[in-house]
């Protein structure tokens, strides 16, 4: 019979080998090693070791689960279970003990799956890709396995890439009038917006772009880019993931997203990188359009579920 128990130091190399063996899909970081574990997850300042669940059996871990809590909501981070060990319970069994130790933490509310903003405090960088915003579609066991024990999806963010190894052709002519009263800088130190994004993000020292009126310094747009070096392995090519892309409410259908957008994809390309990936909510219809138009498409879809 499977035992329960929390986090020990000495688990690590225990939970890479259930994570391959768990997620081997596009959307899932291949760990070599423990150490990707120990910057994305373990070294948080706010990792609690009861709230990630080993199941072993005999000194060999089964599965795990990961749980945390954002203000007053609990997040079912991550669940996984070798898939020899699958549709015997465990799964159900991790969940319940991971929601239990939610409840105990004060949470009013309970995700299953990491949704932004601000609702991901582990596991960026290391799954989902761009961004870190919920389960994917191709991991097609887990979506089924919330429906079953009372999820219902919350927030849906389609995964779209643009290929950077075939031309550009990006044009507007209004791109020579923002040429002339705008620029793009690139933004030392970068911004962001909080503690806890500081504690994600932060970690894999994303840049910032922003497009500024030359004349009175007001920023236009801007966006956070980041190397996607664990995805780029596992993809084969290198890639690049765009975060809080945006363009100033009184500055839009003006072509400053398109020419920020367009500037930025070229340096990309004059620098070998071959992907560029964005997650965006499905409800932001203008911006999955916008994407669409210059070239992006959807790869998958990433959804984050809420416990009725």
């Amino acid at each position: 019979m499977p035992s329960f128990r929390s986090f020990r130091n000495t688990d690590p190399p225990r939970l890479v080998e259930v994570w391959n063996q768990a997620f081997p899909g596009r959307g899932a970081v291949s760990l070599r090693t423990a150490t990707p574990l120990e910057r994305f997850v373990l070294a948080k300042p706010y990792f609690d070791r009861d709230g990630l669940i080993l199941a072993e059996e005999n000194g060999v871990c089964l599965g795990f689960v990961h749980a945390g809590m954002v203000e007053a909501d609990g997040v079912v981070c991550l669940l996984a279970v070798r898939q020899d060990r699958r549709r015997r319970g465990l799964g159900t069994e991790l969940l319940r003990r991971a929601e239990d130790y939610l409840r105990g933490q004060g949470a009013r509310t309970l995700y299953a799956g990491a949704a932004p903003p601000g609702c991901n405090p582990f596991y960026f960088g290391l799954y989902g890709g761009a961004n870190c915003t919920g389960f994917l579609h191709s991991d097609a066991a887990a979506e089924p396995f919330f429906m079953k024990h009372g999820y219902r999806p919350a927030q849906t963010l389609p995964v779209l890439q643009r290929p950077l190894d075939v031309p550009l052709r990006i044009s507007d002519p209004r791109f020579a009038l923002i040429r002339t009263t705008c620029q793009i800088r690139l933004v030392t130190p970068r911004h962001l917006s909080c503690q806890q994004d500081e504690c994600t993000v932060g970690v894999v020292e994303p840049v910032e772009f922003r497009l500024e009126e030359k004349s009175t310094g007001e920023v236009k747009g801007h966006t956070l880019m980041w190397e996607m070096e664990g995805f780029s392995q596992r993809w084969g090519v290198p890639a690049v993931g765009l975060l809080d892309y945006e363009v100033v409410p009184s500055a839009r259908r003006l072509g400053l997203g398109k020419y920020l957008l367009a500037t930025i994809l070229k340096q990309l390309q004059d620098q070998y990188f071959q992907i560029v990936e964005v997650h965006i909510d499905e409800t932001n219809t203008p911006a999955v359009d916008f994407l669409s138009q210059i070239g992006f498409e959807q790869v998958d879809v990433s959804r984050s579920y809420r416990k009725e």
